[in-house]
């Protein structure tokens, strides 16, 4: 059973940080462990591990039947219309404790503090999850060709004098029409000059003719998710953009071409780079390459200027290099890799073409 060999691997974490326990509060480290499902950035659950691995999922009595539907592995405790759910973990009061400290609250920080003597896990969980076996690439590829699907036939409503929020509503209704459980993120839809914001909220805003539309879409399947990014021209570009849209694809074309085992994510964050300088907007490319991609949209490995650790077999990341121009307007073009023996191979199939509606 997958689970059981990954805790297995948690349990030898637990015995190198002599520790007698280890509690999990992020939702994606816990299904990961044991198939619970969640809803991103709601932590409701937590996940007891003794030195043996032996696991005690406690939950709340709301979710307490879902929750034995799916879960596997652990024996699923239910606590009692408004009990602390850190009441069931008095029998165990007096052990150190390894917690995670990027996602613990302070509050239950503090309520455990009186109990236990606790100690980071320093994300040993995240660590794991950055290297995909094949039934989780299997499920981040169901994801992308949702999203794809969705793309696809949602561009075929696209005509002038459409708002980003009409545009994203009928992404995201294809989106759950193509079997997405959730979306991986807030769909992000920018035109025009508003498109040099990164992360840009759709507004009530009309798409001008000739502007280009940054998309970023990702869907939630399988409990996976997938992120791509396109920019779409309503009307034709003017030449300015052209030129910009023709540079990040081929800084994009080149640092996929670069992608492979062994290259740290600095490495390959400079390959894009230096693309893009011999067009002459390097200094217009705002954020990092790319990241990892899993349970979480935004997780390990690192791909970007910071990224000091090799790139290893079974990493899925984004290569998602942008332009971004003030009172201009902004391209970026996103494909998510998986790095394999021979390289990577690209599991983004949605066309880069420059397309005009």
């Amino acid at each position: 059973m997958i689970n059981e060999k990954r805790r297995k691997a948690l349990q030898k974490e637990i015995e190198k940080r002599g520790l007698q326990g280890a509690l999990l509060v992020s939702p994606e480290n816990i299904y990961y462990l044991t198939g619970a499902p969640f809803l991103a950035g709601r932590p409701d659950k937590l996940l007891y591990f003794d030195c043996n691995c032996n696991g005690s999922l406690i939950v709340n009595d709301l979710d307490y039947e879902e929750t034995c539907a799916f879960a596997e592995g652990v024996e699923i405790v239910k606590t009692n219309r408004g009990e602390r759910s850190t009441e069931r973990l008095k029998m165990i009061a007096g052990k150190t404790l390894g917690i995670e400290e990027n996602f613990l609250s302070l509050s239950l920080y503090e309520i455990l503090g009186k109990d236990f003597e606790l100690k980071p896990l320093e994300g040993v969980v995240d660590k794991m999850r950055e290297i995909k076996d094949s039934d989780e690439v299997e499920r981040i590829e169901s994801s992308q060709r949702a999203t794809e699907r969705a793309l696809n036939k949602a561009s075929g409503t696209f005509k002038g004098g459409m708002t980003e929020l009409e545009i994203a509503s009928e992404i995201e209704y294809n989106m759950r029409r193509e079997g997405a459980v959730s979306y991986a993120y807030d769909s992000i839809v920018a035109s025009g000059a508003r498109a040099v914001y990164p992360h840009g909220n759709p507004t009530n805003k009309k798409v001008g003719e000739g502007e280009g539309v940054v998309i970023d879409i990702g869907s939630r399947v399988n409990g996976y998710c997938s992120d791509m990014t396109r920019t779409l021209f309503f009307g034709k570009p003017n030449k300015e953009m052209e030129k910009v849209y023709q540079s990040v694809l081929e800084s994009q074309e080149s640092a996929i071409e670069a992608a492979r085992n062994g290259i740290t994510g600095k490495d390959l964050d400079g390959v894009a780079r230096e693309s893009l300088s011999k067009s002459g907007y390097s200094e217009y490319f705002v954020h990092g390459l790319g990241h990892g991609v899993g349970i979480a949209v935004h997780e390990g490995p690192t791909v970007n200027s910071q990224g000091k650790e090799a790139l290893v077999p079974g990493n899925v990341i984004t290569i998602e290099p942008g332009v971004y121009i003030p009172n201009i307007g902004a391209v970026r073009i996103e494909d998510m890799l998986l790095i394999d023996g021979n390289g990577s191979r690209n599991l983004t199939k949605f066309t880069k073409e420059l397309l005009v509606f």
